[in-house]
């Protein structure tokens, strides 16, 4: 006996054994209960979904020797013969080979007698949608008004190919693709009954890859097991189908996350030359992209991804510190450099540079961030602030940074590069405001930061006296900002923006908004606040940052509120002056203005 395959011998036989269209086959059994059985249906769906085959067992219900029946028997004459394809009484016809108007003309002469034994005449038309329009023109009678024996069942993966009239006089059944976890259980199922050892991950593989069609995943298990002896491992059909496994995926999305370029290489490269597909390669990374920035947004991914349990908790711990628009933006770099790749003559070379590519994105700022350090720049190039204080430009850095110029990022306080040329200290005393450059690198940051922000003596007297009491909270926190506004203004100004929560017994708690408290933790700048703090008002304080929740401390007001209030109330002062100034009013009886706003040029140069 020759060999059957795995497609073939494992086709259902029933409704319930057609994997993933229970809502096909619940309405099936109901109508054929009810006696409500339609003469011509449509079944559209991808391919490999069970249309044919459930189309074969509707025809087995409906001429078993119990039918009409929703469990055929599969032992009768009727049952066997459908099931073998030999029945004379079910015609199963190539829409794409019999496609023509002579065709449909015998298939309208056929329709007209009996059938032979069976209680139906059955016509199942496979590719439906091949038929020519005159083809179709020539069924439309006979499928609106056919013999009551003549059953007609239509199948096609391209319904939107087929006439409005020919879809109106059907009942259309959609097929769903079959979900990765039905395909895999059913590929379980039939490696148990074959007595095939296989691992899970195997059958994902190849669950992926057939994309949702049954039929695919059945002939990619039998073809493993030709190729594999024993047991099924993932690394032997990651080897045949040519596709890369999910480690190798992970590999790659943790090369990006830590920018690590050459470790993103070398794994493309290890992926090159083990055979795989770069194409496919590429394909399934812009899907693994797309999981990892599911998993980000998702608190249950399991219905929306196709990752196991454990695959989802590795995913969940690769991503954990990475913002969810950099995932988004991994995700549309790669989609795009696929369309690309495609196209290339040169596939590994494009791939190679997209991966250079996301190395090296960054996480996007917000414009409401960037526009506060841009205000904090401009500040410390500004020069001497109303206080008369020195131009911050010449000042000491705030933190032991000397190897990084502003306004460059600096580097935390524990990474020490000697100083270029360290002058000579001063025979007097530095001025508070600035100290002394350290002689010779072995000297501790925290030395050099208390010299850096020692009070004056006006400040100091803050310190165990009455004032401290009678000081509010809000009151207490201006005083550190003011004096950091002396030192170190940007610094200040992203200082004004906080909430106080406390300032009694020790303990400072304040609140600052998330792109506030982005840059007050940025290395080296938490120091010099609780170096402040401790100067000020004495070495038992301690500072609290926290970041605020939604509305909190709405009841209290920030220093640049105050500020900006301030500032309104100075503007509208202003111009109630300008409004109420006699020159005003003069011109606004002279040119009959009624309007609040007056625009006026000034000349303030001579043209010459």
């Amino acid at each position: 006996m020759s060999y059957v395959v795995l497609a073939r011998k494992w086709r259902p036989t029933q409704f319930d054994e057609v994997v993933g269209q229970s809502h096909v086959a619940r309405t099936l059994k109901n109508a054929i209960e009810q006696g409500r059985v339609a003469h011509a249906f449509l079944f559209a769906g991808a391919r490999g979904v069970g249309k044919t085959s459930s189309a074969r067992i509707l025809a087995k219900a409906l001429n078993c020797k119990n039918g009409p029946t929703p469990t055929p028997c599969d032992k009768c004459i009727a049952c066997t013969e459908i099931t073998a394809g030999q029945s004379l009484d079910v015609f199963e016809i190539d829409g794409a080979s019999n496609r023509g108007i002579n065709e449909i003309r015998e298939l309208r002469e056929s329709v007209r007698y009996a059938p032979s034994r069976d209680t139906h005449k059955i016509y199942i038309i496979d590719e439906v949608h091949m038929l020519t329009t005159e083809a179709f023109n020539a069924l439309l009678k006979t499928l609106e008004e056919p013999p009551p024996h003549a059953k007609f069942i239509f199948a096609t993966t391209e319904p939107q190919k087929i006439p409005v009239t020919i879809l109106s006089r059907c009942q259309r059944y959609d097929f769903k693709r079959v979900g990765l976890v039905d395909i895999v259980e059913h590929l379980q199922r039939i490696a148990t009954e074959e007595k095939i050892e296989v691992e899970r991950g195997a059958l994902q593989i190849m669950a992926r890859q057939a994309a949702g069609g049954m039929r695919d995943a059945v002939s990619l298990l039998d073809q493993i097991i030709s190729f594999s002896e024993g047991a099924i491992t993932e690394a032997q059909v990651s080897e045949v189908l040519g596709v890369a496994n999910r480690r190798q995926l992970f590999e790659l999305s943790a090369a990006v996350i830590a920018s690590d370029a050459d470790a993103a290489l070398r794994i493309l490269d290890d992926v090159n030359r083990y055979g795989y597909d770069l194409g496919t390669f590429a394909a399934e990374l812009v899907g693994h992209l797309r999981d990892l920035t599911v998993i980000k947004v998702v608190e249950d991914p399991s219905g929306v991804t196709d990752l196991t349990e454990s695959e989802v908790a590795t995913a969940r711990a690769q991503i954990e510190q990475v913002p969810v628009n950099l995932l988004h933006r991994y995700f549309s770099v790669m989609a795009e450099a696929t369309q690309e790749l495609a196209r290339s003559s040169f596939p590994k070379l494009i791939f190679e540079m997209t991966l250079v590519r996301l190395t090296r994105l960054e996480p996007l700022i917000g414009v409401d961030l960037l526009i506060d350090r841009l205000q904090a720049l401009e500040s410390e190039l500004d020069g001497p602030d109303e206080r008369g204080s020195e131009n911050p430009t010449q000042r000491q850095p705030e933190t032991a940074r000397e190897e990084v110029p502003p306004p460059a990022p600096a580097r935390p306080p524990s990474v020490k590069t000697p100083d270029p040329a360290p002058p000579k200290p001063a025979p007097a005393k530095p001025e508070p405001q600035a100290p002394e450059p350290a002689a010779s690198e072995a000297a501790p940051v925290e030395r050099r930061v208390e010299r850096r922000v020692d009070p004056p003596a006006e400040l100091r007297s803050v310190v165990n006296t009455a004032e401290l009491e009678r000081l509010t909270p809000q009151a207490r926190w201006k005083k550190i900002v003011e004096f950091l506004a002396q030192t170190n203004r940007p610094l200040a100004m992203t200082a004004e923006h906080a909430w106080v929560e406390r300032f009694d017994d020790g303990v400072v708690e304040v609140v600052f908004a998330n792109k506030y408290l982005e840059i007050i933790t940025e290395p080296g700048r938490i120091e010099i606040l609780e170096t402040t703090l401790k100067a000020l008002f004495g070495e038992r304080w301690t500072l609290s940052l926290t970041a605020a929740a939604g509305s909190a401390a709405a009841s209290s007001r920030t220093l640049a509120q105050e500020r900006d209030d301030e500032i309104q109330r100075r503007v509208q002062m202003i111009e109630d002056e300008l409004r109420n100034h006699h020159v005003v009013r003069e011109a606004r009886d002279l040119f009959h203005v009624d309007e609040d706003s007056v625009r006026v040029q000034v000349q303030l140069f001579d043209d010459d």
